[in-house]
Protein backbone atom coordinates (compact mmCIF):
# COMPACT_ATOMS: atom_id res chain seq x y z
CA UNK A 1 0.00 0.00 0.00
CA UNK A 2 1.33 3.34 -0.98
CA UNK A 3 2.61 5.65 1.86
CA UNK A 4 0.31 8.85 1.06
CA UNK A 5 -3.11 6.23 1.46
CA UNK A 6 -1.43 4.84 4.31
CA UNK A 7 -0.75 8.19 6.35
CA UNK A 8 -4.46 9.63 4.60
CA UNK A 9 -6.43 11.67 7.44
CA UNK A 10 -3.54 11.43 10.01
CA UNK A 11 -2.42 14.67 11.53
CA UNK A 12 0.71 14.71 10.21
CA UNK A 13 3.05 17.66 11.85
CA UNK A 14 5.71 17.36 8.87
CA UNK A 15 7.26 15.34 5.82
CA UNK A 16 10.93 14.82 6.04
CA UNK A 17 12.54 12.96 2.70
CA UNK A 18 8.76 12.06 1.54
CA UNK A 19 8.88 10.03 -0.77
CA UNK A 20 5.03 8.02 -1.96
CA UNK A 21 6.65 4.24 -1.66
CA UNK A 22 4.81 1.29 -1.48
CA UNK A 23 5.22 -0.70 1.61
CA UNK A 24 4.81 -3.98 2.48
CA UNK A 25 3.33 -3.72 6.09
CA UNK A 26 3.00 -1.97 9.55
CA UNK A 27 5.35 -3.06 12.40
CA UNK A 28 6.16 -1.40 16.02
CA UNK A 29 8.83 -4.07 16.81
CA UNK A 30 12.25 -3.25 15.27
CA UNK A 31 12.90 -6.87 16.33
CA UNK A 32 10.67 -8.02 13.85
CA UNK A 33 10.58 -5.89 11.15
CA UNK A 34 10.69 -7.07 7.80
CA UNK A 35 11.97 -5.36 4.38
CA UNK A 36 9.72 -2.64 2.73
CA UNK A 37 7.38 -1.97 6.16
CA UNK A 38 6.41 1.06 7.78
CA UNK A 39 8.18 1.26 11.29
CA UNK A 40 5.77 2.99 14.22
CA UNK A 41 8.36 4.09 17.10
CA UNK A 42 6.17 3.59 19.78
CA UNK A 43 7.44 5.12 23.33
CA UNK A 44 6.21 2.22 26.50
CA UNK A 45 6.24 2.19 30.02
CA UNK A 46 9.80 1.07 30.06
CA UNK A 47 11.48 1.42 26.38
CA UNK A 48 10.97 3.89 23.56
CA UNK A 49 10.67 3.06 20.04
CA UNK A 50 12.78 6.18 18.88
CA UNK A 51 15.99 4.25 20.56
CA UNK A 52 15.62 1.77 17.87
CA UNK A 53 15.20 3.51 14.57
CA UNK A 54 18.86 2.95 13.58
CA UNK A 55 17.68 -0.87 14.22
CA UNK A 56 14.74 -1.23 12.28
CA UNK A 57 16.46 0.88 9.49
CA UNK A 58 19.01 -1.82 9.38
CA UNK A 59 16.57 -4.74 9.15
CA UNK A 60 14.92 -2.99 6.17
CA UNK A 61 12.11 -0.70 7.33
CA UNK A 62 11.39 1.66 4.55
CA UNK A 63 9.73 4.55 6.15
CA UNK A 64 9.04 5.98 9.39
CA UNK A 65 6.27 7.08 12.08
CA UNK A 66 8.07 9.51 14.72
CA UNK A 67 6.85 11.76 17.46
CA UNK A 68 10.25 13.97 16.97
CA UNK A 69 12.92 15.10 14.46
CA UNK A 70 15.07 12.31 13.70
CA UNK A 71 18.16 11.56 11.47
CA UNK A 72 18.03 9.00 8.73
CA UNK A 73 17.84 9.29 5.39
CA UNK A 74 14.22 7.58 5.34
CA UNK A 75 10.96 9.31 4.54
CA UNK A 76 9.75 10.36 7.98
CA UNK A 77 6.32 11.27 8.98
CA UNK A 78 6.69 13.14 12.52
CA UNK A 79 3.32 13.17 14.12
CA UNK A 80 2.11 14.30 17.62
CA UNK A 81 1.48 10.67 19.08
CA UNK A 82 2.68 8.02 17.15
CA UNK A 83 -0.26 5.40 19.19
CA UNK A 84 -2.94 6.56 17.52
CA UNK A 85 -1.08 7.26 14.29
CA UNK A 86 0.15 3.55 14.25
CA UNK A 87 -2.81 2.54 15.33
CA UNK A 88 -4.74 4.31 12.26
CA UNK A 89 -2.26 3.28 9.73
CA UNK A 90 -2.28 -0.62 10.49
CA UNK A 91 -5.89 -0.47 10.71
CA UNK A 92 -5.78 0.84 7.21
CA UNK A 93 -3.36 -1.37 5.88
CA UNK A 94 -5.47 -4.45 6.84
CA UNK A 95 -8.90 -3.11 5.21
CA UNK A 96 -10.55 -1.99 8.69
CA UNK A 97 -11.01 -5.66 9.49
CA UNK A 98 -13.47 -4.49 12.98
CA UNK A 99 -15.77 -3.26 10.54
CA UNK A 100 -16.13 -6.75 9.07
CA UNK A 101 -16.11 -9.03 12.26
CA UNK A 102 -19.17 -8.79 14.68
CA UNK A 103 -16.81 -7.91 17.40
CA UNK A 104 -16.77 -8.47 20.68
CA UNK A 105 -14.77 -7.21 23.53
CA UNK A 106 -14.82 -8.02 27.31
CA UNK A 107 -13.13 -6.78 30.04
CA UNK A 108 -13.10 -7.11 34.33
CA UNK A 109 -10.39 -8.35 36.62
CA UNK A 110 -11.97 -11.77 36.48
CA UNK A 111 -13.73 -14.01 34.07
CA UNK A 112 -12.64 -12.27 31.14
CA UNK A 113 -11.15 -15.72 29.62
CA UNK A 114 -13.73 -17.85 30.51
CA UNK A 115 -16.94 -15.42 29.43
CA UNK A 116 -14.73 -15.09 25.97
CA UNK A 117 -14.75 -18.80 25.40
CA UNK A 118 -18.38 -19.00 26.21
CA UNK A 119 -19.25 -16.23 23.77
CA UNK A 120 -17.02 -18.07 20.90
CA UNK A 121 -19.13 -20.72 21.35
CA UNK A 122 -22.09 -19.50 21.03
CA UNK A 123 -21.45 -17.63 17.56
CA UNK A 124 -19.67 -20.71 16.60
CA UNK A 125 -23.48 -21.94 16.71
CA UNK A 126 -25.36 -18.63 15.49
CA UNK A 127 -23.33 -16.57 13.00
CA UNK A 128 -20.67 -18.98 11.99
CA UNK A 129 -17.05 -19.37 12.48
CA UNK A 130 -15.67 -17.06 15.25
CA UNK A 131 -12.14 -15.89 16.27
CA UNK A 132 -10.79 -15.22 19.90
CA UNK A 133 -8.28 -13.51 21.22
CA UNK A 134 -6.80 -13.39 24.76
CA UNK A 135 -5.01 -14.34 28.03
CA UNK A 136 -4.05 -17.42 26.62
CA UNK A 137 -3.71 -16.83 23.10
CA UNK A 138 -5.94 -16.06 19.32
CA UNK A 139 -7.12 -18.13 17.36
CA UNK A 140 -10.09 -20.35 15.81
CA UNK A 141 -11.84 -23.51 16.07
CA UNK A 142 -9.89 -24.82 19.36
CA UNK A 143 -6.69 -24.29 17.42
CA UNK A 144 -4.99 -21.40 19.68
CA UNK A 145 -1.41 -19.60 19.27
CA UNK A 146 0.16 -18.25 22.73
CA UNK A 147 0.11 -14.30 22.68
CA UNK A 148 2.53 -12.74 24.91
CA UNK A 149 -0.26 -10.03 26.01
CA UNK A 150 -4.22 -10.40 26.59
CA UNK A 151 -4.36 -7.53 24.14
CA UNK A 152 -1.84 -7.69 21.69
CA UNK A 153 -0.80 -4.47 20.30
CA UNK A 154 -2.69 -2.62 17.32
CA UNK A 155 -0.40 -3.92 14.17
CA UNK A 156 -1.43 -7.31 15.76
CA UNK A 157 -4.48 -6.84 17.07
CA UNK A 158 -5.24 -6.02 13.16
CA UNK A 159 -3.21 -8.31 12.05
CA UNK A 160 -4.88 -11.04 13.73
CA UNK A 161 -8.35 -9.73 12.81
CA UNK A 162 -7.90 -9.54 9.14
CA UNK A 163 -6.01 -13.46 9.32
CA UNK A 164 -9.52 -14.34 10.99
CA UNK A 165 -11.42 -12.75 8.05
CA UNK A 166 -9.12 -14.33 5.17
CA UNK A 167 -10.33 -17.92 7.39
CA UNK A 168 -13.69 -17.44 6.96
CA UNK A 169 -14.76 -15.72 9.91
CA UNK A 170 -17.77 -13.93 10.70
CA UNK A 171 -17.64 -12.85 14.22
CA UNK A 172 -14.54 -12.43 17.17
CA UNK A 173 -14.39 -12.21 20.74
CA UNK A 174 -11.30 -10.53 22.65
CA UNK A 175 -10.36 -9.49 26.12
CA UNK A 176 -9.31 -6.21 26.60
CA UNK A 177 -7.03 -4.97 29.35
CA UNK A 178 -6.82 -2.11 31.36
CA UNK A 179 -3.48 -2.05 29.59
CA UNK A 180 -4.33 -2.21 26.52
CA UNK A 181 -6.54 1.08 27.10
CA UNK A 182 -3.47 3.59 28.60
CA UNK A 183 -1.23 2.59 25.87
CA UNK A 184 -4.14 2.45 23.12
CA UNK A 185 -3.84 -0.85 22.13
CA UNK A 186 -7.66 -0.63 21.34
CA UNK A 187 -7.73 2.97 19.52
CA UNK A 188 -9.83 3.30 16.67
CA UNK A 189 -11.10 -0.35 17.24
CA UNK A 190 -14.93 -0.73 16.87
CA UNK A 191 -16.68 -3.04 19.26
CA UNK A 192 -20.17 -4.14 18.44
CA UNK A 193 -20.64 -5.51 22.38
CA UNK A 194 -18.52 -4.44 25.33
CA UNK A 195 -18.83 -7.00 28.47
CA UNK A 196 -17.89 -5.82 31.96
CA UNK A 197 -17.68 -8.59 34.62
CA UNK A 198 -16.20 -7.78 37.80
CA UNK A 199 -13.59 -5.00 38.80
CA UNK A 200 -11.64 -5.86 41.84
CA UNK A 201 -8.28 -5.23 43.14
CA UNK A 202 -5.36 -5.87 40.36
CA UNK A 203 -2.28 -4.27 38.87
CA UNK A 204 -2.16 -1.21 40.85
CA UNK A 205 1.53 -1.74 40.10
CA UNK A 206 0.86 -0.08 37.19
CA UNK A 207 -2.43 2.02 37.42
CA UNK A 208 -1.38 3.60 41.49
CA UNK A 209 -4.38 3.81 42.39
CA UNK A 210 -7.67 1.59 42.48
CA UNK A 211 -9.45 4.97 40.75
CA UNK A 212 -6.74 5.17 38.07
CA UNK A 213 -7.76 1.24 37.37
CA UNK A 214 -11.52 1.97 37.48
CA UNK A 215 -11.07 5.12 35.03
CA UNK A 216 -9.04 2.34 32.59
CA UNK A 217 -11.71 -0.17 32.50
CA UNK A 218 -14.35 2.93 31.89
CA UNK A 219 -12.38 4.11 29.24
CA UNK A 220 -13.51 1.05 26.81
CA UNK A 221 -16.85 2.05 28.01
CA UNK A 222 -16.89 4.80 26.28
CA UNK A 223 -15.51 3.85 22.69
CA UNK A 224 -18.82 1.96 22.51
CA UNK A 225 -20.81 5.45 21.66
CA UNK A 226 -18.07 8.06 20.49
CA UNK A 227 -18.44 9.48 17.45
CA UNK A 228 -17.28 8.94 14.14
CA UNK A 229 -17.83 5.29 14.20
CA UNK A 230 -18.76 3.86 11.10
CA UNK A 231 -20.80 0.57 12.96
CA UNK A 232 -23.89 1.80 15.11
CA UNK A 233 -22.99 2.24 18.75
CA UNK A 234 -22.43 -1.03 20.45
CA UNK A 235 -23.80 -2.47 23.80
CA UNK A 236 -22.48 -1.93 27.37
CA UNK A 237 -23.07 -5.56 29.20
CA UNK A 238 -22.39 -4.74 32.53
CA UNK A 239 -22.80 -7.10 35.86
CA UNK A 240 -25.30 -4.72 38.05
CA UNK A 241 -24.00 -7.19 41.14
CA UNK A 242 -20.81 -5.75 41.22
CA UNK A 243 -20.93 -2.32 43.02
CA UNK A 244 -17.99 -0.79 40.83
CA UNK A 245 -19.42 -1.69 37.37
CA UNK A 246 -22.76 -0.78 38.18
CA UNK A 247 -21.71 2.64 38.74
CA UNK A 248 -20.11 2.20 35.28
CA UNK A 249 -23.22 0.96 33.62
CA UNK A 250 -25.42 3.98 35.31
CA UNK A 251 -22.86 6.29 33.66
CA UNK A 252 -23.30 5.17 30.68
CA UNK A 253 -25.04 7.05 27.83
CA UNK A 254 -26.10 4.67 25.01
CA UNK A 255 -27.61 1.17 24.92
CA UNK A 256 -27.25 -0.96 27.70
CA UNK A 257 -28.00 -4.46 29.25
CA UNK A 258 -27.37 -5.41 32.96
CA UNK A 259 -26.85 -9.03 34.27
CA UNK A 260 -26.69 -10.59 37.69
CA UNK A 261 -29.14 -12.14 40.78
CA UNK A 262 -30.50 -8.83 41.20
CA UNK A 263 -33.93 -9.33 40.63
CA UNK A 264 -33.80 -5.84 38.76
CA UNK A 265 -31.06 -6.86 36.27
CA UNK A 266 -31.93 -7.20 32.55
CA UNK A 267 -30.80 -10.65 32.14
CA UNK A 268 -30.75 -12.70 35.74
CA UNK A 269 -29.23 -15.94 37.10
CA UNK A 270 -31.20 -18.02 39.60
CA UNK A 271 -31.39 -21.51 40.85
CA UNK A 272 -27.14 -22.02 41.04
CA UNK A 273 -26.24 -25.43 42.02
CA UNK A 274 -22.16 -26.69 41.08
CA UNK A 275 -20.50 -28.99 41.96
CA UNK A 276 -17.62 -31.70 40.82
CA UNK A 277 -20.05 -32.84 38.27
CA UNK A 278 -21.16 -29.10 36.75
CA UNK A 279 -22.98 -26.18 37.17
CA UNK A 280 -26.83 -25.80 36.75
CA UNK A 281 -28.35 -22.71 36.60
CA UNK A 282 -31.31 -21.13 35.48
CA UNK A 283 -31.16 -17.44 32.95
CA UNK A 284 -34.14 -15.44 32.34
CA UNK A 285 -33.91 -12.94 29.27
CA UNK A 286 -36.55 -10.63 28.00
CA UNK A 287 -37.31 -13.41 25.07
CA UNK A 288 -37.78 -16.14 28.03
CA UNK A 289 -35.68 -18.65 29.92
CA UNK A 290 -33.71 -20.69 29.48
CA UNK A 291 -32.01 -23.89 31.93
CA UNK A 292 -28.14 -25.13 31.77
CA UNK A 293 -26.21 -28.36 32.31
CA UNK A 294 -22.60 -26.46 32.23
CA UNK A 295 -19.99 -28.45 31.95
CA UNK A 296 -17.80 -25.53 33.52
CA UNK A 297 -16.93 -25.75 37.44
CA UNK A 298 -17.14 -23.27 40.17
CA UNK A 299 -20.89 -20.84 40.93
CA UNK A 300 -18.13 -17.94 39.32
CA UNK A 301 -19.22 -20.03 36.39
CA UNK A 302 -22.73 -18.82 36.40
CA UNK A 303 -21.91 -15.51 36.26
CA UNK A 304 -19.70 -15.95 33.24
CA UNK A 305 -22.35 -18.12 31.72
CA UNK A 306 -24.65 -15.35 32.59
CA UNK A 307 -22.79 -12.25 31.49
CA UNK A 308 -22.18 -14.57 27.86
CA UNK A 309 -25.98 -15.19 27.07
CA UNK A 310 -26.65 -11.43 28.27
CA UNK A 311 -24.23 -10.57 25.48
CA UNK A 312 -25.41 -12.94 22.83
CA UNK A 313 -29.19 -12.32 23.52
CA UNK A 314 -28.38 -8.31 23.32
CA UNK A 315 -27.18 -8.99 19.88
CA UNK A 316 -30.59 -10.94 18.68
CA UNK A 317 -29.04 -14.58 19.48
CA UNK A 318 -31.80 -16.68 19.64
CA UNK A 319 -31.96 -18.83 23.43
CA UNK A 320 -31.66 -22.27 21.42
CA UNK A 321 -28.15 -21.63 20.16
CA UNK A 322 -27.32 -19.61 23.41
CA UNK A 323 -27.98 -22.85 25.71
CA UNK A 324 -26.06 -25.15 22.87
CA UNK A 325 -22.73 -22.91 23.06
CA UNK A 326 -22.70 -22.73 26.58
CA UNK A 327 -23.27 -26.37 27.43
CA UNK A 328 -20.72 -27.19 24.78
CA UNK A 329 -17.91 -25.55 26.39
CA UNK A 330 -16.15 -28.58 28.40
CA UNK A 331 -13.07 -26.82 30.03
CA UNK A 332 -11.37 -23.77 29.78
CA UNK A 333 -7.49 -23.96 30.03
CA UNK A 334 -5.88 -23.18 33.67
CA UNK A 335 -9.72 -21.97 35.02
CA UNK A 336 -11.05 -24.82 37.38
CA UNK A 337 -9.27 -27.33 35.86
CA UNK A 338 -9.28 -30.63 37.58
CA UNK A 339 -7.00 -33.57 37.49
CA UNK A 340 -7.73 -36.70 39.94
CA UNK A 341 -6.93 -40.37 40.16
CA UNK A 342 -9.00 -43.38 41.20
CA UNK A 343 -8.32 -43.57 45.12
CA UNK A 344 -6.64 -40.46 45.26
CA UNK A 345 -7.22 -36.64 46.02
CA UNK A 346 -8.78 -34.34 43.62
CA UNK A 347 -6.35 -31.19 42.37
CA UNK A 348 -7.26 -27.95 41.00
CA UNK A 349 -5.48 -26.10 38.71
CA UNK A 350 -6.77 -22.67 38.25
CA UNK A 351 -4.99 -19.03 37.26
CA UNK A 352 -6.30 -17.02 40.14
CA UNK A 353 -3.62 -14.52 41.06
CA UNK A 354 -6.09 -11.84 42.35
CA UNK A 355 -7.18 -11.82 45.97
CA UNK A 356 -10.90 -11.83 44.47
CA UNK A 357 -10.20 -14.27 42.24
CA UNK A 358 -8.36 -16.85 45.30
CA UNK A 359 -11.17 -16.18 47.92
CA UNK A 360 -14.15 -16.97 44.93
CA UNK A 361 -11.83 -19.87 44.31
CA UNK A 362 -11.34 -21.35 47.52
CA UNK A 363 -14.99 -20.30 48.98
CA UNK A 364 -16.27 -22.68 46.09
CA UNK A 365 -13.94 -25.47 47.13
CA UNK A 366 -15.07 -25.16 50.36
CA UNK A 367 -18.88 -25.66 49.57
CA UNK A 368 -18.17 -28.66 48.12
CA UNK A 369 -16.90 -30.18 51.63
CA UNK A 370 -13.61 -31.79 51.09
CA UNK A 371 -11.72 -33.21 54.41
CA UNK A 372 -9.31 -30.44 54.14
CA UNK A 373 -8.15 -28.00 51.66
CA UNK A 374 -4.58 -27.70 50.53
CA UNK A 375 -3.47 -24.49 48.92
CA UNK A 376 -0.31 -24.09 46.90
CA UNK A 377 -0.11 -20.71 45.48
CA UNK A 378 2.72 -17.07 45.24
CA UNK A 379 2.19 -13.59 43.93
CA UNK A 380 4.18 -12.65 40.89
CA UNK A 381 6.89 -10.38 40.92
CA UNK A 382 6.90 -6.86 39.50
CA UNK A 383 3.14 -6.80 40.44
CA UNK A 384 0.74 -5.17 43.20
CA UNK A 385 2.86 -5.60 46.48
CA UNK A 386 -0.05 -4.30 48.54
CA UNK A 387 -1.83 -7.50 47.68
CA UNK A 388 0.21 -9.94 48.44
CA UNK A 389 -0.20 -9.94 52.89
CA UNK A 390 -3.61 -9.97 51.63
CA UNK A 391 -3.79 -13.14 49.55
CA UNK A 392 -1.86 -14.91 52.54
CA UNK A 393 -4.68 -13.65 54.65
CA UNK A 394 -7.13 -15.31 52.38
CA UNK A 395 -5.16 -18.66 51.87
CA UNK A 396 -5.15 -19.08 55.80
CA UNK A 397 -8.56 -18.32 56.49
CA UNK A 398 -10.09 -20.48 53.61
CA UNK A 399 -7.91 -23.45 53.51
CA UNK A 400 -6.57 -26.04 56.72
CA UNK A 401 -3.22 -25.99 55.14
CA UNK A 402 -1.34 -23.91 52.51
CA UNK A 403 1.75 -24.21 50.79
CA UNK A 404 3.65 -20.47 49.76
CA UNK A 405 5.85 -20.44 46.52
CA UNK A 406 7.22 -18.87 43.72
CA UNK A 407 4.67 -17.52 40.62
CA UNK A 408 6.73 -15.54 38.23
CA UNK A 409 8.96 -13.60 40.35
CA UNK A 410 10.46 -12.06 37.58
CA UNK A 411 13.08 -9.81 38.12
CA UNK A 412 12.26 -9.35 42.44
CA UNK A 413 13.74 -11.25 45.29
CA UNK A 414 11.30 -14.53 45.20
CA UNK A 415 12.30 -14.63 49.24
CA UNK A 416 11.02 -11.16 49.20
CA UNK A 417 7.70 -11.54 47.86
CA UNK A 418 6.72 -14.85 49.98
CA UNK A 419 7.61 -13.11 52.79
CA UNK A 420 5.13 -10.04 51.82
CA UNK A 421 3.03 -12.97 51.94
CA UNK A 422 3.66 -14.38 55.00
CA UNK A 423 3.15 -11.16 56.75
CA UNK A 424 -0.71 -11.62 56.10
CA UNK A 425 -0.56 -15.00 57.94
CA UNK A 426 1.02 -13.94 61.17
CA UNK A 427 -1.55 -15.33 64.16
CA UNK A 428 -3.25 -17.54 61.63
CA UNK A 429 -3.61 -21.29 63.15
CA UNK A 430 -3.66 -22.51 59.79
CA UNK A 431 -0.27 -24.55 59.46
CA UNK A 432 1.63 -22.30 56.05
CA UNK A 433 4.55 -23.42 55.02
CA UNK A 434 7.66 -21.57 52.41
CA UNK A 435 8.75 -23.84 49.67
CA UNK A 436 10.27 -21.77 46.89
CA UNK A 437 10.48 -24.39 44.83
CA UNK A 438 7.23 -24.94 42.80
CA UNK A 439 7.57 -28.56 41.85
CA UNK A 440 8.33 -29.40 45.44
CA UNK A 441 5.36 -27.49 46.63
CA UNK A 442 2.78 -29.18 44.45
CA UNK A 443 4.64 -32.42 44.87
CA UNK A 444 4.44 -32.77 48.64
CA UNK A 445 1.04 -30.98 48.74
CA UNK A 446 -0.36 -33.88 46.42
CA UNK A 447 1.55 -36.69 48.52
CA UNK A 448 0.77 -35.04 51.67
CA UNK A 449 -3.22 -35.06 50.65
CA UNK A 450 -5.52 -37.51 52.19
CA UNK A 451 -7.83 -39.62 49.48
CA UNK A 452 -11.03 -36.78 50.13
CA UNK A 453 -9.20 -33.77 50.05
CA UNK A 454 -8.64 -31.05 47.84
CA UNK A 455 -5.23 -29.38 46.35
CA UNK A 456 -5.81 -26.40 45.05
CA UNK A 457 -2.39 -24.93 42.94
CA UNK A 458 -3.87 -21.52 41.94
CA UNK A 459 -1.94 -18.54 40.54
CA UNK A 460 -0.66 -19.64 37.28
CA UNK A 461 -3.30 -21.55 35.30
CA UNK A 462 -2.71 -22.36 31.73
CA UNK A 463 0.60 -21.10 31.80
CA UNK A 464 4.01 -23.26 30.72
CA UNK A 465 6.73 -21.21 32.20
CA UNK A 466 7.86 -19.83 35.11
CA UNK A 467 9.33 -15.83 34.18
CA UNK A 468 12.50 -15.38 36.30
CA UNK A 469 15.55 -13.18 36.45
CA UNK A 470 16.84 -14.82 33.63
CA UNK A 471 14.03 -15.57 31.63
CA UNK A 472 11.14 -17.90 31.14
CA UNK A 473 11.76 -21.08 31.88
CA UNK A 474 9.72 -24.07 31.15
CA UNK A 475 7.21 -25.02 34.01
CA UNK A 476 3.57 -26.26 34.01
CA UNK A 477 1.39 -26.94 36.82
CA UNK A 478 -1.09 -29.37 35.53
CA UNK A 479 2.02 -31.26 34.31
CA UNK A 480 3.55 -31.57 37.14
CA UNK A 481 0.25 -31.89 39.46
CA UNK A 482 -0.49 -35.41 37.12
CA UNK A 483 3.73 -36.14 38.02
CA UNK A 484 2.73 -35.84 40.88
CA UNK A 485 -0.55 -37.56 41.42
CA UNK A 486 1.10 -40.42 39.26
CA UNK A 487 4.25 -41.03 42.01
CA UNK A 488 1.57 -41.43 44.62
CA UNK A 489 0.98 -44.98 42.95
CA UNK A 490 -2.56 -46.19 42.36
CA UNK A 491 -4.76 -45.28 39.00
CA UNK A 492 -3.21 -42.87 36.27
CA UNK A 493 -4.47 -39.41 36.79
CA UNK A 494 -6.84 -37.95 34.51
CA UNK A 495 -8.53 -34.75 33.72
CA UNK A 496 -12.04 -34.67 35.20
CA UNK A 497 -12.55 -30.97 32.90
Amino acid sequence: MKLSKLIEGIDVKRRINFRDLNLSGVSMDSRSIKEGELFVAVKGSSVDGHDFVDEASVRGASALIVDREIDSGLPVIIVDDTVPAGSEVARRFYGEPDLKLELIGVTGTNGKTSTAFLLQSILERSVGKTGIIGTVGFGMGGEISESERTTPDPVNLFRIMAGFIDAGCTAAVMEVSSHAMIQGRIHGVEFDAGVFTNITRDHLDYHGTFENYVGAKEMFASTLNEPGRHKKPGILVYNVDDSVVAGIGGRFEGRKVSYGRDPGSDVRAEMIDADLRGTRIGIRTGDGSIDLELKLLGSFSAYNATAAAATASSLGIDLDHIKDGLEAVGSVAGRFQVVGAEGGPVVIVDYAHTPDALENLLSFCRELSPERIITVFGCGGDRDRGKRPIMGRIAADISDRVYITDDNPRTEDPQLIVDEIMSGVRGSDTPCTVIRDRKEAIERSIHEAGDRDLVVIAGKGHETYQVTAVGKVPFSDLAEAEKALGSRGGERPSRLS
